[in-house]
């Protein structure tokens, strides 16, 4: 996983997102302390935000409940 820092990640943004589209991973940092990752978006994204987003399971299990008890609109309700 290649490392980019914030001013490298505003300075070439445009390269870097096509490069992540393309497959490449990067670990974006700030003052050389990594602050997060740049994936790209065919990785199954909801496997990696309940691994690391207490609060979407907590939603996520809600919802479940919600739904075996009934407690769920109809779709065309929502829009």
């Amino acid at each position: 996983m290649a490392a980019v820092g914030v001013r490298e990640l505003k300075a070439k943004a445009s390269e870097i997102i096509e490069r992540s589209s393309r497959g490449e991973r990067f670990l974006v940092t700030r003052r050389s302390r990594p602050t997060s990752v740049l994936l790209p978006i065919d990785e199954d994204l909801e496997d990696f935000i309940r691994a690391h987003a207490p609060e979407f399971i907590r939603m996520s299990k809600r919802a479940r409940r919600e739904y075996r008890a009934g407690k769920t609109r109809p779709r065309r309700e929502v829009r």
